[in-house]
């Protein structure tokens, strides 16, 4: 006591030069004391601090010491006048002064204050408001201005050196919310006259419940607030942090209470805690020793747990309100974010340009290696209700809080690439909203109240019961909404643009808050399948999302069955470097129209055996597309049902009717080359090719193949001509010169590798047509001399249409007879035995 310490204390009062004075003196075994003018000697404080021109009325209070009295470490002195100032509404400065130099300073300033609103239901007939009173109707909260919320600043300055009065004060400065709420009473009588047969007083028929919450500090360079980042964590650094702090920091971090210590205030702070970050003052019926509430008594259990359940009432509300102010700044900053959203693609594009130049200037044979990796290398780079809630306050938490987030490979154990597509990178730094958040929200996340666990659950209780339809809540990276509209991230959803996602170091440093209190689910795929339906994706972000899904396959069982309704949804456009060849044709001056495509439409991709630069059916992956995304992903066995290597037959089935084919635009000469030599090749390669002929039906009458002209290609569209119109470039038609224009097949085409069996195939003639052939026997005059015509037909490759023709047609002369000309069939070979029969004529 203050007499173990001080025999004879003394207390001044009033200004300088007209201080009165009350003393305290023992006189045998009673304590007396005596009022009047201050003796001589006796000042004021203000005086005696050499603050002379202070004419405040002060009040003294001077306890000389029996012994010489040990000067307490001003560190712990400090942290007990902070929690002495907690809940103070008129006291708001502590000076502290060490022979007549001030050695620490404490002044707490209020910021600003505002009504907290309740939240009203939505409509008449629902019940979905916020309940404001206690379940026993005992206790119920005001309204309006009695339901305030105040900011407050506590600014500690402390002296590094008490022995020298020179040396520099050093200052740490720490934010706080306050919650005040006007609780008016509604004992019922029987209780009532319990509660005064045991406390000998009234209750109060008004009381005032006050709670106090932690708040971010807004300077970005303080370092009081530790928020976990999902990085590497320096162990190092952890275990310097105590050394590093400063003396003043200590007293203000015990200000604030951390998760599940905050204490409970009958006065003065007692050892009870809330379970949560929150201290709690409210006229609570204590024990005798004033250290722990009373719940043994009936009456005074029941006063006591409907007053902490209006206190829970009271700390939903105040969560509330201050989350739908931060979500409000939130909107209002969101310009902000965006543009550094900007400036970090805009570096992303600088260093991918600077990383380009470095490779080109690495030499041909470095840049062959890379083009040949890039081809086959995929390296590019409502968890139940509310009252569970109550219920897990009583069950108690056991598991210990994490002081860094592991790092993702421990986590994962797998490459570089696999470890960020499952976690994608989120290098944003956090804006003063999300410190904020972070900071209310870890005063949520519960721990058991101790000495006494009941104290946690009646809290809870009351926390749960305000708004029993509605669960808290959480700030995202679209704004705050409910926690059963939130998603918490899983595996890399959250990088596809699904709403109302969790940030995951928002996450990471409130779990217990998100999974327990506002009960967020994790993202699923149905989130993702609505999320794809509603949006396009640009190609990056499909690529993206084309690795990503074998490897979320892989540790995540079950989802693969989820394939086809998720391609379905994917809808991406494509950058204009991967337009199809079809758009060449385009005029540059007409705008660029953006064209959106559904992944549902992609069934095939071209293996690596299938030529380049050939044009491909729209049902198949463009080439600078599928080389981005990867020959070994889309080969993976994931997407087995999504889509397969594109059949030859396909792509002829497709190529047979493109323009290059049907048109013969010289713009497309190329193309056409290339298409078929491609087909040629393929054609040769088959056993059966009877089938696959068929499928060229539709070019056979087409002039497509190009002819030589004067003995040179020509490149005008007169230089393509129908199969049936040409000739092979190996055939010999010197014996028909003169009776007309014959047209080969362009030399170059047996350069590049087209076969004559593919020509053949197609209809073009290795000889001369029976119908030209008969029609120039005059003009070759072989009607009277058919010698030459049946050497020419015995070397001739004929088809077996040309065979019936011969057979069938008369184009030889008789023996003798001038006057006609006869089929093979009516006419014998020379054979004396049979010139006997006049009717028989000779060849």
């Amino acid at each position: 006591t203050m007499f173990s310490i001080c025999e004879e204390p003394l207390v001044v009062s009033g200004k300088r030069g007209e201080e009165e004075a009350m003393a305290f003196f023992w006189k045998g075994d009673g304590l007396w004391t005596k009022t009047g003018k201050a003796p001589p000697g006796i000042v004021n404080i203000s005086a005696t601090l050499s603050n002379e021109k202070d004419e405040n009325n002060w009040t003294s209070f001077i306890l000389p010491s029996r012994d010489p009295y040990p000067l307490p470490d001003l560190v712990e002195f400090g942290q007990f006048l902070t929690a002495a100032l907690t809940f103070t509404q008129c006291l708001a400065n502590i000076k502290v002064y060490v022979n007549q130099t001030l050695q620490l300073d404490i002044n707490k300033t209020i910021l600003e204050s505002h009504t907290i609103a309740t939240p009203k239901a939505s409509s008449w007939w629902k019940n979905d408001g916020a309940l404001i009173s206690s379940s026993t109707g005992m206790f119920v909260l005001g309204k309006g201005s009695d339901l305030t919320q105040t900011s407050v600043q506590m600014t500690v300055s402390l002296r590094k050196d008490v022995s020298n009065p020179d040396s520099a004060m050093e200052t740490s400065t720490v934010r706080a919310r306050y919650a005040s709420a006007m609780v008016k009473t509604k004992i019922p009588p029987d209780v009532e006259k319990r509660i005064i047969r045991v406390t000998k007083k009234n209750p109060p028929k008004e009381l005032t419940v006050q709670i106090f919450l932690d708040a971010a500090n807004h300077d970005e360079d303080d370092e009081s607030l530790t928020i976990k980042r999902n990085t590497k964590f320096n162990l190092n650094k952890l275990a310097n942090i105590g050394t590093k702090q400063s003396m003043a920091s200590k007293i203000t971090d015990s200000f604030s209470p951390t998760p599940g210590s905050g204490r409970i205030f009958i006065g003065f702070r007692t050892s009870q805690t809330t379970g949560f970050g929150v201290h709690l003052a409210a006229p609570l019926m204590p024990t005798v020793e004033r250290e722990a509430i009373d719940f043994v008594d009936p009456a005074l259990r029941e006063f006591n747990s409907s007053l902490l359940e209006v206190a829970g009432i009271l700390m939903r509300l105040a969560l509330e309100h201050e989350m739908n102010r931060i979500g409000m700044l939130w909107e209002e900053n969101a310009e902000e974010r965006k543009q550094w959203e900007i400036s970090r693609e805009e570096e992303k594009r600088k260093q991918k340009e600077k990383d380009e130049s470095n490779t080109k200037s690495g030499g041909n044979a470095a840049a062959a290696s890379s083009g040949a990796k890039d081809t086959d290398n995929d390296n590019d780079s409502i968890a139940g209700s509310l009252f569970g809630f109550a219920s897990y306050m009583a069950r108690g938490f056991k598991s210990t809080v994490v002081e860094a987030i592991k790092t993702v490979p421990e986590i994962l154990g797998e490459d570089d690439e696999t470890t960020e597509l499952l976690n994608p990178r989120d290098d944003r730094p956090l804006s003063m909203e999300e410190r904020d958040a972070i900071v209310l929200m870890k005063a949520f996340c519960a721990r058991p109240s101790t000495p006494d666990d009941l104290v946690g659950q009646y809290l809870a209780k009351g926390f749960s019961r305000c708004l029993p339809s509605q669960t808290p809540p959480v700030l995202t990276m679209d704004g705050v909404v409910r926690g059963k509209d939130a998603r918490l991230c899983h595996h890399g959803l959250e990088a596809f643009g699904v709403p109302n996602v969790v940030r995951r170091v928002v996450h990471e440093n409130a779990k217990e808050y998100h999974s327990m209190v506002a009960g967020c689910p994790r993202l699923n795929i149905n989130d993702l399948i609505m999320s794809l339906r509603e949006q396009v994706l640009e190609e990056a972000m499909l690529i993206r999302f084309l690795k990503w899904w074998p490897k979320f396959c892989r540790i995540d069982n079950g989802v693969e069955r989820f394939g086809i309704r998720l391609k379905e949804a994917v809808r991406y456009q494509t950058n204009s470097e991967n337009a199809s060849p079809k758009k060449q044709t385009e005029k540059e001056e007409e705008p660029e129209v953006v064209q959106v495509n559904r992944l549902e439409s992609i069934l095939y991709y071209t293996d690596r055996k299938f030529p380049d630069g050939l044009p491909l059916p729209e049902t198949t992956f463009s080439p600078s597309l599928q080389k981005r995304i990867g020959q070994r992903t889309l080969e993976n066995n994931f997407y087995r049902d999504w889509w397969s290597v594109l059949p030859f037959e396909i792509w002829t089935s497709f190529i047979v009717y493109h323009s290059c084919m049907t048109k013969g635009l010289y713009p497309e000469n190329t193309i056409r080359r290339m298409s078929i030599v491609a087909i040629s090749k393929h054609f040769d390669s088959l056993e059966r090719k009877g089938r696959y002929l068929e499928l060229l039906a539709p070019i056979k009458d087409s002039p497509f193949l190009p002819c030589d002209t004067d003995g040179t290609d020509s490149n005008t569209t007169t230089a393509l001509k129908c199969p049936s119109e040409l000739y092979l470039a190996s055939s010999d038609l010197s014996a028909f010169e003169g009776c007309g224009d014959f047209h080969k097949v362009a030399k170059s085409l047996t350069k590049e590798g087209v076969s004559e069996e593919f020509l053949l195939a197609m209809g073009v003639r290795k000889t001369i047509s029976m119908d030209f052939l008969f029609g120039h026997l005059d003009t070759l005059k072989w009607n009277e001399n058919p010698k030459p015509l049946i050497n020419y037909l015995l070397n001739a490759d004929l088809s077996r249409q040309d065979l019936l023709k011969l057979r069938s047609t008369c184009y030889l002369p008789a023996e003798n007879d001038r006057s006609s000309l006869y089929a093979p069939s009516d006419l014998y070979l020379k054979n004396d035995e049979l010139k006997i029969f006049p009717f028989v004529k000779f060849l």
